[in-house]
């Protein structure tokens, strides 16, 4: 700790050293200019491009899920984008948002064009032999283009951040650069061809950013367009839902409507009908993993729409009491944050595989909880750790925790440490913030502003909200202070 002398020759401690957490944070709030930004920007960038590549370039598994639609309106057939076939054969398609701007990116570029695509003989009366040539792209060159997911994924969490305050500054940069080297980021091209993940994530970040601004139209218009991506956006989507102020509810639920007609209704007119079951099931739609924990539960049939539903159900749960305890300040960054990280953590927990790249979500959304709140903890470096040896495969190779644990034990151990690290921040505000005000006596609500953050509620702890910590017994400490009565 850094020492003064005073004017008797002692020496007093000062309130922070030169190179503690308080400092660090100093240095990582300073602000930048938009050239270093930008700069910051193509760093993150130039390291994901490279650790891709590194790691063997955009993987061609689950290709066939996103190539053939794109080249199919790459290539003007857009009625054969959705061929008919059996839904539960392979390959399965995706979401129409991804195909509809790669294909528009493929038609300006010509990447692909190489590469025949079947005439309308060949693809048969009614798309009805489309299906058959599916398969055949899987490597094309047209791969490339999925490297826009990270672009979108890049302009989602800048829009966030700035909306909360860690924006132009140090931090900016830092999480951009942290993003980029996640392995559950990098899976998404390299473990399997998901570009559309990172597409969704963008958006839904960027619909956070404008749920921040109080731009609910621009929140449901990103997220409208996320859902058409991927659908792990609706956990975002859903609890905004119910914790947007009422007189705003209508216009946020309004314009999401409106985005996803936009995309959807016209390719599902186009190719009568058959593109509506892809855009609200998605791929994920094949046998589970026996060995996953929702394969336990005593569930006949396909348990797609239970694994699907019941993250859906408890994040609206969960947005309520939410809302219920802190009212208004729940759309502050640290509570809003914390709130969309724990509904993105309720999807893994029910999800019926184990793949490298499904906890690319609530990775990010947790990092950036992180960079909110002004710290990483050393539960969530040891838990960032822990994510990557325990999902299935490494991009490095061999990890013994992913073969020798089953999933489900693995899903448990994992998932609720990353919970509760997720859920912390929320139920500390909510549970240290009286949801009353008293007037004319006693204690009143009167939340002092997050210092860097642009929030109104202070974050007291540093570790977890549920019991790990430093707590200090300041347990409400920044949220309630005492009415100028003194009572």
């Amino acid at each position: 700790m850094r020492q003064v002398t005073s004017r008797q020759g002692l020496r007093t401690p000062t309130l922070h050293s030169s190179t503690g957490p308080a400092a660090r944070a100093s240095r990582l709030d300073r602000p930048l200019s938009g050239w270093w930004c930008a700069l910051g920007w193509l760093a993150a960038t130039g390291v994901f491009f490279g650790l891709v590549l590194a790691l063997g370039g955009a993987n061609p598994t689950d290709s066939p899920e996103s190539t053939f639609t794109t080249l199919a309106i790459g290539h003007g057939q857009l009625a054969c984008a959705y061929p008919p076939g059996d839904a539960s054969a392979l390959p399965a398609l995706i979401s129409p948002l991804y195909p509809l701007l790669a294909g528009a990116v493929e038609a300006v570029t010509g990447i692909g064009h190489t590469y025949a695509f079947p005439s309308q003989s060949a693809l048969g009366p009614g798309c009805s032999t489309a299906m058959q040539h599916a398969l055949l792209y899987g490597s094309a060159a047209i791969l490339r283009i999925g490297y826009l997911g990270w672009v979108a994924l890049l302009a989602g969490l800048v829009a966030l951040l700035r909306a909360c305050g860690r924006g132009r500054c140090v931090w900016e940069p830092v999480t951009l650069l942290i993003v980029a080297a996640l392995p559950s980021v990098l899976m998404t091209l390299t473990n399997a061809f998901h570009p559309q993940d990172m597409l969704a994530m963008g958006l839904a970040l960027g619909g956070l950013a404008g749920a921040r601004r109080g731009s609910w139209i621009w929140a449901g218009s990103l997220l409208g367009l996320a859902i058409t991506s991927q659908q792990f956006a609706l956990l975002v989507l859903v609890p905004l839902l119910v914790i947007v102020p009422h007189n705003r509810r209508i216009r946020f639920a309004g314009a999401a409507a409106v985005a996803a007609a936009f995309v959807v209704v016209p390719l599902v007119v186009i190719t009568s009908g058959r593109a509506l079951r892809w855009a609200v099931l998605g791929s994920g739609t094949g046998a589970p993993d026996a060995s996953t924990l929702i394969a336990k539960f005593p569930i006949h049939g396909p348990i797609v729409l239970e694994s699907r539903m019941l993250p859906i159900a408890l994040s609206i749960v969960l947005a309520w009491w939410a809302v219920r305890r802190l009212g208004p300040a729940v759309l502050e960054p640290i509570p809003l944050v914390s709130l969309v990280a724990t509904s993105l953590g309720l999807r893994l927990v029910f999800e019926d595989h184990m793949l490298g790249y499904y906890p690319m979500a609530m990775v990010v959304s947790l990092v950036t909880l992180s960079v909110v709140r002004g710290r990483f903890s050393p539960y969530m470096v040891a838990w960032l750790g822990f994510v990557a040896l325990g999902y299935y495969p490494l991009p490095w190779g061999f990890s013994p925790l992913t073969y020798e644990i089953a999933p489900w034990v693995r899903q448990i151990l994992i998932l609720s440490s990353g919970i509760v690290l997720a859920v912390g921040p929320l139920t500390s505000a909510a549970l240290a913030t009286n949801p009353f005000r008293h007037f004319g006596g006693g204690t009143f609500l009167s939340p002092r502003r997050h210092e860097g953050t642009g929030s109104a509620l202070n974050d007291p702890h540093d570790g977890l909200a549920l019991g790990l910590g430093d707590s200090g017994g300041r347990g409400s400490a920044g949220y309630l202070e005492q009415s100028p009565s003194g009572h």
